[in-house]
């Protein structure tokens, strides 16, 4: 008995073949394919996998605390344009009601809610290229948020 998997990533596809030998051993290869599908070899000590170490893009971070003094008004999480690659929110633990994060748009009401609701302690992250873009909303007057800004 044999079975064969094909993973594609980055246009490279890796094949894992699986075979049970007469003494019922599972034999396990796994091959590499670069290209067109004909330049199959099996991944060895001489031959492994291909792999690339990625820089981390993010130079710094900056955390900070940001409560919308008004429910139903939809504020941007800082005043200023801030150029980033990510930005990580967190609804204050100690929220009694509901943070909404999302763009420009985004309404804490139940009735018209638009954008990514949060209870408290809830998490949600952004890969984004400024910060000055993640608006958020609450329902209840004075909740918020803390959030980490990761710069380039």
């Amino acid at each position: 008995m044999s079975d064969t998997s094909t993973e594609v990533h980055r246009g490279a596809s890796y094949k894992v073949r699986r075979r049970v030998n007469a003494a019922r051993e599972v034999i396990q290869a796994v091959y590499i394919d670069v290209g067109d599908g004909a330049n199959e070899s099996p991944v060895t000590l001489s031959n492994p996998l291909p792999t690339a170490v990625v820089a981390s893009s993010c130079t710094g971070v900056t955390s900070g605390r940001k409560e919308v003094a008004l429910a139903g008004t939809a504020e941007s999480l800082v005043a200023v344009s801030t150029p980033c690659r990510k930005v990580d929110v967190m609804a204050e633990t100690d929220n009694t009601g509901v943070v909404v994060v999302g763009g420009s748009r985004v309404v804490a009401a139940q009735a018209s809610r638009a954008g990514i609701p949060l209870q408290a302690g809830q998490f949600y992250s952004f890969e984004i290229d400024n910060a000055a873009k993640v608006y958020l909303d609450v329902t209840v007057d004075g909740d918020g948020v803390t959030y980490n800004i990761w710069t380039r």
